[in-house]
């Protein structure tokens, strides 16, 4: 019993360090000040660096692959329909790619009628938030082999069999302090990431607190 107290404790903590964390990562967000880290490509492969590294602001050097770039449909701004403009950016490695969202842009009444965006194609330092993309979505239509310039979610499988570049699962949400080839960028936090840690520890620390209370009736039973 006094294990399984003990062990209810550490995920406990586990768990609100966890928050504590994700909070600060927020905080840094909102004022400008997160750290700048530099992506080790080497180990981009590597699901566990690539988990290590979510929400961490990174720079990175290379170039942009414009003509791969899509419109990820559905993004609203301000009660505004649109799009986030989403471009692939070749790593200096020249064989890595990580995916790069741009900002959002408004869409058209016609909804055939795409916005222009103009990208740059030298090399060059980017700089954003680094976001392990853990889930792809629904999808309403068949990925097929065509290129599709409007998608409705992020897929990795498909883009990976378009551009034929190693890519993980992770993309850059460029910094809105970068003038650069970027758009509209409100990024935040989603809503319930750190409560929901927080509900994970409250949920270990009660079932420590009920083994106590278990522990506890069962040593004056055998007493009485």
């Amino acid at each position: 019993m006094t294990m399984m107290i003990v062990v209810c404790i550490k995920l406990g903590l586990w768990q609100w360090h966890k928050a504590e964390q994700k909070q600060a990562m927020a905080n840094a967000m909102l004022r400008g000040e997160s750290q700048t880290e530099v992506l080790d490509i080497q180990r981009m492969q590597e699901p566990g660096y690539i988990t290590q590294m979510h929400m961490h602001t990174v720079e990175l050097t290379g170039r942009y692959l414009p003509e791969h770039s899509f419109f990820l449909d559905n993004q609203v701004e301000n009660a505004q329909a649109g799009f986030h403009v989403l471009t692939p950016f070749l790593l200096h490695d020249h064989q890595t790619v990580l995916l790069v969202d741009r900002g959002w842009v408004p869409g058209y009444a016609d909804h055939q009628q795409l916005p222009v965006v103009t990208t740059s194609t030298g090399e060059q330092t980017a700089k954003g938030l680094f976001w392990q993309q853990k889930k792809t979505g629904f999808r309403l239509d068949q990925a097929g082999q065509d290129w599709l310039p409007v998608q409705q979610v992020i897929d990795f499988d498909y883009l990976r069999k378009q551009w034929h570049y190693p890519m993980p699962a992770a993309l850059l949400k460029l910094d809105p302090a970068v003038p650069q080839d970027g758009f509209v960028r409100h990024w935040a936090l989603p809503a319930g990431q750190v409560e929901k840690n927080l509900s994970y520890a409250y949920q270990w620390f009660g079932f420590a607190f009920a083994s106590l209370l278990i522990g506890s009736y069962q040593m004056l039973g055998k007493r009485e």
